[in-house]
């Protein structure tokens, strides 16, 4: 069963720091980013593949700490995960 992890941020900045955090934290998992379309409107996002539920809190947690506080903006998330719906915030 796949565990679909969706992020959406505000700008590309957000996007990159996100990235950095789920690659330094969470080295199994897939990432495939997006840029916005159209640029005006949209958002910068990545889907995350093969995402441990387990992981979901620490990466709550990481959106909630001081260390998230480089973020400009809120950081949006949907997971899908075994019949499970998550969202954030």
């Amino acid at each position: 069963m796949m565990n679909d992890l969706r992020i959406y941020c505000q700008n590309e900045e957000d996007q990159l720091n996100v990235v950095s955090f789920l690659q330094e934290n969470f080295p199994d998992v897939k990432i495939c980013t997006w840029d916005p379309d159209p640029v005006d409107t949209g958002t910068w996002g990545m889907f995350v593949d093969d995402f441990p539920m387990e992981l979901w809190d620490k990466l709550v947690e990481y959106l909630e700490s001081e260390d998230s506080w480089a973020l400009d903006d809120e950081v949006e998330m949907v997971l899908e995960c075994d019949g499970v719906y998550k969202e954030y915030p």
